[in-house]
This record gives structure tokens, sequence and C-alpha cells, in this order.
């Protein structure tokens, strides 16, 4: 088991297949930005199996695949499976903007995930394309249609609150969870990457967020599952409020990241990272990883970088797996 040394036991890892994506959302890699990341050397799928082994040995649960935009990596139902055959994963999850889902949920669904998180920042189609520069809302409702179709359920739609883009739609995004049975998680924005500079001027916090919908009447449930969202339930769905800034799950955080290029993260904000290329080289790399596993922990953080300084403005969100 991975315990760090604040008591948190570390049962869930995001893992990244790539850092490219398709859309350039205006907090993440807007148009016009100059970007350097890298586009090869990606972990194999050999590679991050062997990973997810060696986390699931020391009692991870929890998996969730992220990118950039994760279906954008080739052949991604075959590494799905290869996870899905790991018995301790009780939980494998995609976080996706939704462009490709509709074409992919099928295999997805027949490789093993479990469930979706969806990016959805508007309702409204224009508002929308401009927010993704040049994203279809058309493509995400198919998406959701389709992963409702096979079975990857809960739907979880994440909702990233920018004051003057799409701070006046949350009433919205509470009916639809509502009526649809989806499950909606409206975040904070955090000053990383892009979104540094205009952080104060674009933030719209949690609490404001929730006075704006509480004739809806939603109903307090806590924090229920492996995420860092207090929950709130609403007809047959429910909405979530991930508040970063004003309120950090810091103090219950569960969770490591890794890379697509296989750097090993214990917080998304600080720029402490563990190389596992050379572990998965050398000739026992299970148990390597498992090592490199255990220091990540061991040099966990108690609590984000953006919390008590100016955080990475260069550091982009489809590096670190969002």
């Amino acid at each position: 088991m991975l315990i760090d040394r604040y008591g948190r036991t570390i049962n869930y890892l995001r893992i990244s297949v790539t850092n490219q994506c398709n859309l350039h959302c205006l907090y993440c890699r807007p148009r016009g930005r100059a970007y350097a990341l890298p586009t090869g050397d990606e972990l194999t799928f050999e590679e991050i199996g062997t990973v997810a082994r060696a986390a699931a040995s020391l009692g991870v649960e929890h998996i969730r695949l992220t990118g950039g935009e994760p279906l954008l990596r080739e052949d991604l139902p075959e590494l799905v499976r290869k996870l899905a055959d790991i018995p301790e994963i009780t939980d494998l999850a995609l976080t996706t903007n939704g462009q490709l889902l509709a074409e992919q949920a099928p295999d997805l669904a027949a490789a093993g995930l479990h469930r979706v998180n969806i990016s959805m920042d508007s309702l409204d189609a224009e508002r929308y394309h401009v927010m993704t520069g040049g994203g279809s809302l058309e493509r995400v409702w198919a998406g959701i249609e389709a992963s409702r179709h096979v079975g990857l359920e809960p739907i979880k739609l994440n909702v990233v609150m920018v004051r003057g883009y799409n701070h006046d739609e949350l009433p919205g995004f509470v009916r639809i969870a509502r009526d649809q049975a989806l499950h909606v998680r409206f975040i904070e924005l955090m000053p990383v990457g892009p979104a540094a500079a205009q952080a104060k001027a674009l933030f719209y916090p949690a609490a404001e967020a929730l006075r704006q919908i509480e004739d809806l009447h939603p109903a307090h449930e806590g924090r229920p599952g492996p995420g860092p969202a207090q929950v709130y339930r609403v007809g047959r769905g429910t909405i979530g409020f991930i508040a970063s800034v004003t309120n950090p799950p810091c103090p219950a955080c569960n969770r490591l990241r890794i890379t697509s290029q296989g750097k090993l993260r214990p917080c998304l904000t600080t720029d402490l990272e563990i190389d596992l290329k050379p572990a998965l080289a050398g000739p026992e790399p299970e148990a390597a990883v498992g090592e490199a596993l255990r220091a990540a922990v061991a040099v966990k953080p108690e609590q984000g970088l953006h919390l008590t300084q100016a955080s990475q403005a260069f550091t982009e969100m489809c590096q670190v797996g969002g």
C-alpha cells in the first residue's frame, strides 16, 4: 500500500497516453501561443501495462487515461484491454473532449473501459466553438449518446468555469444533470499554463457558482467517490464542485500522474517528477517501477504549488494529464 508522509492513501493513477490535442481551449493551449510539446518517445502500451501492474500491486485501484486528447492515440482499445485484465483495477476511466468519442465508444466499452468524463465547457454551440478553438458541440452530444448506448456510465461532464465566457450557463448544466441523469463537475480555473496570466480576470469561484444555482435545490452528498468533487444530488443526476483554488482537495489527494513520456509526477502543479524510462528498461521493470512509485509518494507535497506561490506559467495541462 502507498501511504504518504501526511497519512494519505494513494490509490488513484492518472496516465497520459499523449500530449497532443485536436482542440485549442482558451485556458490550456489557445491558438497563437507557441508550444514546445515533445511529440515522440511516448510510453508504449507494454510499458504502460508494466506501470499499471506495479501500481496495482501497491494498492492502486483507480486508473484514468488522459491526454492531451487520449482518443488521438492509435489503437487505444488495445491498451484498455491490457489494463482491464489487471484484477486489482476496479475502476478504469477515460477523460476526453468528446470530438472522436462517438466512433470509438463501442470498441472502448468492448475492451473493458468502465466510464468516461467528457469536457464540455458550454451548452451553446457557438460559445463552445470559441472556447475550444474550433470544437463541435454536436460531436460532444453524439459522444454522450454513444457512451450511454454502450454502457460507459456514469457519464461525467467536466465544466471549467471561466468568468465572462460560461459562468452564466451553470443553471443550464444543472438542469441537464437533473433531467438526463448526467453528472456535471464544475471546476475552478487553476493558474497553470496560459490561464496563469489571466487567472484573476477569468476566475469564477465555486462558492459563487453554488449561490447561482441554489434555487434548483441541490442536496449535498459530500465527496462519495475517488475524485476531489464535493457532490450534490439534483433529480436523476448530480453536480459537483472541484474548488482547486478556494477549497483545495489537497488534504485528501489520493493520486499520482504519469506523463505520456513516462515522467511520474506526485503533484499536478509542481515540477517535481521521476523519469520511469530507466526503470522500464532495466532487468526487473515492474519491481523498479514499484520503487519509483514509493519514491514519488515519499516526496508528495502537502499541497499544490499554486496555493503558495506563482505556478508554472509555461507548463501546459496537456503535458501533465490535467
